[in-house]
């Protein structure tokens, strides 16, 4: 088994002035205590100010990690440099019917990211550590966890912070919650694999590799791997969500970004036939399902675009794709772009729109 050091998180701190939001997995408490120590003492090292939000085992675990890499964690608790939250302590002071209140977490986590700002010496970041998206998810609250990751991308829009959550990869069911591990995946902008993730080597190595792991645990690694490959199709994309087709069941599954591009306010599964019914004009619904057909029958590539009404407003839609493979099963992997010009969409053609059944799936 590949050693910890693999799961090292470098890549997930982006430039001062901007922020990042990265996904942390693990498959054990140490691994992630051994992670997160390299990423605190260097943040504090370096001068940044790190705000850990942990259960009560993992903050004594990175307490003892601290120790050992021989960094003064007293001193940067009293200069204000490392603050310690308990996870269930700090969620519960925004759950309201057992989801996350957008107001309340705006008034505790808004007010401490300010706080901690206000503090930092000018060029330096501000680094967190979070986890209480994990206890949602292990208390079966799956809408909720995706929410409060949702609220941490908001929250990012306002404040410069570079976030990492961090979750057990034991607490995901590859069955039952696979379209939801995609939209987990879908509001980070980096993906960490677990420890035993094969990094090193050639893609037959890695293959190899992986046949050595557990079967949930491999399944939800190359699921991890399929959203490395989903992010890679985000590079050089402006105001993009990304998508997934689970070809089986016709079910799309959109990021909150590419949700809130069709006009849905948090991220969305819907069947094929819902998403057909959203395009305003049946040209463009005709042209979406051919390009589905085409890139499922011959596993090509494909690119079009689509328009939607959005109040008074038309917005054209660029929708881009191709077909991959998770575990001998076909999906489809693409990014939503808007594409709406700067002139008025009134200036638009106003095709009538006409009705349009949907089609039957098409068989691979």
């Amino acid at each position: 088994m590949a050693t910890p050091e693999v799961a090292k998180v470098q890549e997930t701190q982006p430039s001062t002035g901007h922020s990042g939001h990265a996904v942390q997995f693990y498959e054990s408490d140490s691994a992630l205590v051994e992670t997160l120590g390299q990423h605190v003492s260097s943040a504090i090292e370096s001068g940044d100010t790190v705000i850990i939000v942990a259960t009560k085992a993992h903050r004594k675990g990175l307490a003892d990690e601290l120790r050992l890499r021989k960094l003064n964690r007293t001193a940067a608790i009293q200069s204000g440099r490392l603050i310690e939250l308990d996870a269930a302590q700090i969620l519960a002071k925004f759950m309201v019917g057992g989801g996350p209140d957008k107001q309340r977490f705006d008034h505790t986590m808004g007010t401490l990211v300010r706080e901690a700002e206000g503090r930092m010496n000018r060029g330096r970041r501000l680094v967190i550590y979070g986890e209480m998206v994990a206890l949602l998810w292990a208390e079966g609250k799956r809408d909720a966890t995706i929410r409060l990751e949702e609220m941490w991308n908001e929250l990012a829009q306002l404040h410069s912070f570079h976030l990492l959550c961090g979750y057990p990869l034991n607490a995901f069911d590859r069955l039952e919650h696979r379209q939801l591990f995609f939209s987990i995946c879908g509001e980070h902008s980096h993906i960490n694999p677990a420890e035993s993730y094969p990094v090193h080597g050639n893609e037959t190595q890695r293959r190899r590799s992986v046949v050595k792991l557990q079967q949930k645990t491999r399944a939800l690694e190359s699921e991890i791997r399929i959203g490395q490959q989903r992010l890679r199709l985000l590079q050089n994309a402006t105001k993009a969500g990304t998508w997934e087709l689970d070809i089986t069941s016709d079910i799309f599954s959109f990021s909150s970004a590419a949700a809130k591009l069709l006009g849905f306010e948090y991220s969305s599964r819907v069947r094929l036939a819902q998403l057909m019914d959203l395009m305003y004009y049946s040209g463009d619904r005709e042209t979406v399902f051919s390009h589905l057909q085409a890139a499922q029958r011959h596993r090509k590539d494909f690119t079009t675009s689509f328009r939607v009404r959005q109040g008074e407003e038309t917005r054209i839609i660029g929708i881009q794709g191709k077909t991959f493979y998770n575990n001998g099963s076909p999906i489809m992997l693409g990014v939503l772009t808007d594409e709406t010009p700067a002139v008025e969409s009134s200036t638009l053609p106003q095709i009538p729109k006409r009705s349009l059944k949907r089609p039957a799936r098409v068989a691979l």
